[in-house]
């Protein structure tokens, strides 16, 4: 399905229609096409706002339940409209509660699912907009969406400044962090110290034992966005080591899918502000955290012993009902030895030692 997504966005480049309409009505992921799912649907999503960078329109209706990978999908799109039946979200009630417990949510609570997952909720929260299952009123609210559709950059801008509403500032922890302490004349770039700068080269700063979230995600495209304004660096190097995203009712609240969708759609400007961006994974590239952030940049490296979590062991387990620990190092779809990834093209190299990391911001 992600391939057929990537396909329509190359298809699209090369028409140049008057926009692009996605019906969308997923579940997520499949777990076990882990490892290949996190590749394409990064891939699809790339591919996404190329077309939107552009200048054409892509609209998105969650026609049905949309979960998952699927719902960052959906929010990045320049509009997102539901019909009335549909939910989304990016982890649903069922996994919430196997991941927190039923005093967080139950799954069979249909009326909270609704006031955090459902249509009528998301449209009065201002994600997206209301739309009657009806063939007229589709046509209607599509023809609006396209009149309505502005350039992409002023399109990231604004999403920006809605989605500071809903969080506060949150500063890195304290401190160089060790995979730049070699880094020779290497300063944070403003008080938030998620983005850093040496010469003309930009790094951003690992998650490392931190779920990759919130109100974190957006200082950190905050100093993306300031620090690129004016032209002045020339490379970025994404890097990618986190818990991965948040699982929690509190995240769906405040509509987790749409951040992650955003931070990729920063990544994406600064691309079309000249900005070359190389992925390097430095430690556990997880779950939906590496497809919007590292897994964005046209290229990816590694350091050596990296992994991938596309799922949490434990699930797999409950699922297939195998043995997690030779499906986590050995399984070439669910395993997470970053020789997994690279095998099905998805990491351009491993580099080694000390100097990696400078090699990789003098290219």
């Amino acid at each position: 399905h992600a391939g057929a997504l990537s396909g329509l966005f190359e298809r699209a480049l090369a028409e140049r229609p008057a926009a692009v309409v996605l019906l969308l009505a997923s579940g997520g992921v499949r777990l076990h096409e882990a490892n290949a799912a996190e590749l394409a649907l990064a891939r699809a999503l790339r591919a996404h706002f190329a077309v939107r960078a552009a200048g054409i329109p892509v609209l998105a209706i969650g026609v049905g339940n949309v979960f998952g990978g699927a719902s960052i999908v959906a929010c990045a799109a320049g509009h997102l409209a539901l019909l009335p039946n549909a939910r989304i979200g990016l982890s649903g009630p069922k996994v919430i509660e196997t991941a927190r417990g039923a005093a967080e949510l139950t799954a069979a609570d249909t009326s909270t699912i609704a006031a955090v997952f459902g249509a009528a909720a998301r449209a009065a929260a201002g994600d997206a907009e209301l739309v009657a299952d009806d063939a007229g009123a589709l046509r209607d609210w599509i023809g609006a969406a396209v009149a309505d559709a502005i350039p992409f950059a002023a399109h990231v801008l604004r999403t920006h400044a809605q989605l500071a509403q809903r969080v506060a500032p949150q500063a890195a922890p304290a401190g160089t962090p060790p995979l730049l302490r070699d880094v020779p004349d290497v300063v944070a770039t403003d008080a938030s110290a998620w983005l850093w700068r040496a010469g003309a080269a930009l790094i951003t700063r690992p998650f490392s034992g931190a779920v990759f979230a919130g109100a974190a995600v957006h200082a950190l495209d905050a100093a993306l966005l300031a620090a690129t304004a004016n032209g002045a660096a020339r490379r970025l190097v994404i890097t990618e080591d986190s818990l991965g995203h948040e699982v929690s009712l509190a995240a769906e609240v405040r509509f987790e899918s749409r951040f992650l969708a955003h931070h990729a759609g920063v990544l994406a400007c600064l691309r079309e502000r000249g900005v070359r961006e190389v992925g390097l994974l430095c430690g556990n590239g997880h779950s939906a955290a590496f497809f919007v952030n590292a897994l964005q940049a046209p290229r990816l490296l590694a350091l050596p012993g990296t992994r991938v979590v596309a799922m949490e062991p434990a699930a797999i387990a409950r699922v297939t009902g195998r043995d997690v620990a030779a499906l986590i190092e050995d399984d070439p779809l669910l395993g997470q030895p970053v020789r997994h990834l690279a095998a099905l093209g998805g990491v351009d190299g491993v580099v080694a030692g000390p100097g990696a990391l400078e090699s990789l911001m003098r290219e």
